[in-house]
């Protein structure tokens, strides 16, 4: 028997199970960027506007870092850069969910087990998700450049466009079939990919804000070099193919040296009893998020310490459509809120993850009830995010403040401006909970949908596709920019606590009268 055996039949059952998911990934992967392209159209109808507008984003280093270079100040080059790291994300993000979900979710669950006393291959798993993801992220270029060739848009650089984001997709996907053999939990292999794909983000945000080295290390850094619409570098396109070889290359070596459900990274064994630390539905669930709350409050720290030190920069460079420091800085505590919602909703959809192993029956079946386990979700979902935001706004604040001599008054202020999109946080989070105990079956895809539209309505609003009643829906809207000028009231953070108060209500009550499994 081949190693591949029963991979064609894996791969038709993938396409049954997700035959929602993937139709909403691919229009999702496509309406965003055609949207964005129809609105640059619309907003910079002449030359001049084009040139202008890309002055203004070249000279705001947050746009620079998030979004990377603008190429030419024309339609073409607006569209790749407004919607390339988008795009890139979004599939880098789908991948990474598709092929842990389908490898080592299958095994935590005994459904790849189950499967294994058939006839099928060691690789069968791995090779059917990674086909599955590669095909998907294929059919988005086809449809992202037909898309833009709709607008009038050159075919040529819609199709450079369309393959970079697939593959960005297709790396991330391959790291992703890497970490999920590295640990036995799909928690955990989630939390390695997505460190990997905040690492390779991160590069090549340093690169594009300095001298570029860096973003030739990142398929990030690919999808903005093959210079869609400004030029068409084709031959770009292989680096993604080899990295992408070499990675699944890895994946394969290293899951044919380890047992099935088992991890290379192995679990060490706890003490025969644990200490009255460690006793309680609080502290286990704690337990088993820490390392991700950790490692997520250490990246936001960096990203607020490099956002701080180059702040005062970026005041004396920026005019006109953005005000300096504080405009950088109000932008990225509301990219970094969006990325701290997605820790929030992951740690509500473990209560999904716990029911599917077997693991909240198991639980329930002692002393905790179901408010204390679901509770204990609750609390470290918006202790974590808490501390989150507070290291992003303690590092800024340290770094800007070291800059313009004055830590003290920086310290403070910067910290309340990120702690101040903690409501939209847990708006959201409410949400997923809300799902969770009302609608479970749906709760992990429309949660993340939900999470999606939101981003895309910021987008879309940006680039005059939405008015503001459409975006007022996103909870971040109505998150106060006090950097900005925009003043705190009472109404304007007791409105949105309130509303995620009655949304992790109803979520703790239906968790409580549903069935369990």
């Amino acid at each position: 028997m081949s190693e591949l055996t029963g991979a064609r039949s894996l791969v038709r059952l993938i396409l049954r199970r997700d035959r929602f998911i993937l139709p909403l990934w691919i229009v999702l992967a496509v309406v965003v960027p055609s949207g964005v392209a129809t609105g640059a159209a619309n907003l910079y109808r002449t030359s001049d506007e084009l040139r202008r507008y890309t002055e203004e984003a070249l000279g705001n280093p947050a746009e620079v870092a998030m979004r990377g270079l603008i190429y030419a100040p024309t339609l073409g080059g607006v569209t790749a850069w407004g919607t390339g790291m988008a795009g890139a994300l979004i599939a880098g993000v789908a991948s990474l969910f598709l092929v842990i979900r389908h490898t080592r979710v299958e095994e935590e669950t005994g459904r790849r087990e189950l499967l294994g006393s058939t006839v099928l291959g060691r690789h069968a798993g791995l090779t059917a998700a990674l086909s599955v993801v590669v095909g998907a992220n294929l059919v988005v270029a086809l449809v992202l450049a037909a898309a833009l060739t709709g607008i009038g848009l050159p075919f040529g650089g819609g199709l450079v466009l369309g393959l970079s984001t697939a593959g960005t997709g297709i790396a991330i996907a391959a790291v992703a079939g890497i970490a999920a053999q590295m640990t036995a939990g799909a928690g955990a292999a989630r939390g390695l990919a997505f460190a990997a794909l905040a690492v390779l983000f991160l590069l090549r945000a340093i690169g594009d804000s300095g001298n570029g080295a860096a973003s030739w290390l990142s398929p990030f850094g690919w999808a903005r070099l093959s210079r869609a619409f400004t030029g068409d570098r084709w031959w770009v396109l292989l680096l993604f193919a080899g990295f992408a070889m070499a990675a699944t290359t890895i994946a394969y070596f290293l899951a044919a040296r380890r047992d099935n459900g088992a991890g290379l990274i192995p679990a060490r064994p706890g003490p025969p009893s644990a200490s009255s630390a460690l006793r309680g539905m609080f502290a286990l669930t704690w337990r088993t998020r820490r390392g991700a709350v950790l490692a997520w409050a250490v990246a936001c720290a960096a990203v607020g310490a490099l956002l701080g030190g180059s702040a005062r920069d970026a005041a004396e460079q920026v005019s006109g459509l953005f005000s300096g420091a504080n405009a950088l800085f109000s932008f990225t505590f509301l990219v970094l809120s969006q990325a701290v919602t997605a820790f929030t909703i992951m740690t509500m959809l473990s209560l999904r993850t716990e029911e599917g192993n077997g693991l909240a029956e198991l639980l329930l079946a002692t002393a905790p009830s179901r408010y204390r386990w679901a509770g204990a979700h609750v609390a470290v979902a918006l202790t974590g995010s808490v501390v989150m935001l507070a290291a992003v706004g303690v590092a800024s604040g340290l770094t800007y403040g070291a800059s313009v001599g004055d830590i003290s008054g920086e310290v403070p202020r910067l910290l309340g401006a990120a702690l101040v999109w903690l409501p939209a946080v847990w708006i959201t989070a409410g949400i997923a909970l809300a799902l969770v105990g009302l609608l479970p079956k749906a709760a992990i895809p429309v949660s993340w949908l939900v999470l999606g539209a939101f981003l895309a309505l910021e987008l879309a609003y940006e680039f005059g596709q939405v008015n503001k009643n459409l975006l007022d829906i996103s909870p971040f809207s109505h998150t106060p920019r006090i950097l900005l000028g925009t003043p705190l009231t009472f109404s304007s953070m007791t409105i949105p606590l309130l509303v995620a108060v009655a949304l992790s209500a109803a979520g703790l009550l239906g968790v409580r009268r549903r069935d369990i499994g």
